[in-house]
């Protein structure tokens, strides 16, 4: 009886296992979203291409800028850099997802976020590395 009962708690968990642990909803269509991410900030998603609807990713600060990534509703990822006093317009770029983090180019620039640093490169040699720090969302 005890192997049976153990097997019937085994099935039970995989399923949950299988539905991705979404105990307490009734609602069986499985097309619903389950949640939604954080919203981009209104200025930033302004700046990007079909930036309508894009959704917060990740967002960091530096000692003196702040890194927001967003994803717009087509599924483009989008590094937007600038300073954390606004002394300068930001600047919005296309990203990718690396193994361990982010990469933006803007024409010979490279931004490479990746254990817990931002570094950038010009024409492929490093020209700086700072420090992140994560944020919740920017302001």
């Amino acid at each position: 009886m005890s192997s049976c009962l153990g097997v019937a708690v085994l099935v039970f968990l995989l399923g949950l296992v299988a539905k991705g642990c979404d105990i307490g909803s009734s609602d069986s269509d499985s097309s619903a979203p389950t949640g939604t991410a954080p919203a981009c900030p209104g200025r930033i998603a302004a700046e990007l291409p079909d930036g309508d609807g894009a959704e917060l990713v990740q967002a960091f600060r530096t000692k003196n800028k702040q890194i927001t990534l967003c994803r717009t509703a087509s599924g483009s990822l989008y590094y937007y850099g600038e300073f954390s006093d606004g002394r300068e317009k930001g600047i919005a770029m296309k990203a990718r997802t690396t193994g361990g983090g982010y990469e933006a180019r803007n024409g010979e620039y490279r931004y490479v976020i990746h254990g817990g640093v931002v570094k950038v490169y010009q024409s492929d040699r490093q020209i700086g590395e700072e420090d992140l720090s994560p944020e919740p969302s920017p302001s």
